[in-house]
């Protein structure tokens, strides 16, 4: 089973290496959304620190790996979660201000732009959709059981670093555009 694992990273890494050679730099996402920033600020190397220690203990609770393993898991699922995301986040963000900006929703709750409930929506639709990508790395690329109690405790882990990351954008304000 280690074997297999390990089989798995090495290709996983790889297919990562070329994904992000594929990626644009942050600077080229010159969109102002919260999920855009977001999407920036989850670049930051301290973040990543910071968001990697913690999703080590979470994944390591559900998974019951080694210490290296651990390590290694985690990494791998945060740089996949991290190209992917980069790309998907900014863009379901359009799409949902785009749905609501239709809608006459906006109005009728007085959603502002940059206001509590557009960072509420993007750190929700964040934390999910690095959540979605961990898990489906871990399951399909890495081979481990997914159960509920898995799922839950890397949900949860993703919903404490999406929230780390909003939070830095008031103590570290983003360069502006």
């Amino acid at each position: 089973m280690v074997q297999a694992m390990w089989s798995r990273l090495i290709l996983l890494s790889l297919l990562l290496f070329l994904a992000l050679m594929a990626v644009p730099t942050a600077a080229e996402a010159n969109v102002i959304w919260p999920a855009a920033i977001i999407a920036e600020r989850q670049l930051a190397w301290w973040l990543i620190g910071f968001s990697l220690v913690i999703e080590c203990y979470f994944v390591w609770r559900a998974f019951g790996l080694s210490l290296g393993n651990t390590v290694l898991a985690t990494v791998v699922a945060n740089a996949i979660s991290a190209v992917i995301g980069f790309l998907t986040i900014p863009i379901l963000g359009i799409l949902f201000k785009a749905a609501l900006s239709g809608s006459g929703i906006e109005e009728a709750i007085g959603w502002e732009d940059f206001g509590l409930a557009d960072w509420l929506a993007t750190l929700l639709m964040a934390a999910a959709v690095n959540a979605a990508i961990e898990l489906a790395v871990f399951r399909y690329g890495m081979g481990f059981k997914v159960d509920r109690r898995a799922a839950g405790l890397i949900v949860l882990a993703n919903l404490i670093t999406a929230a780390l990351a909003v939070a830095s954008i008031w103590a570290v304000a983003p360069e502006p555009y």
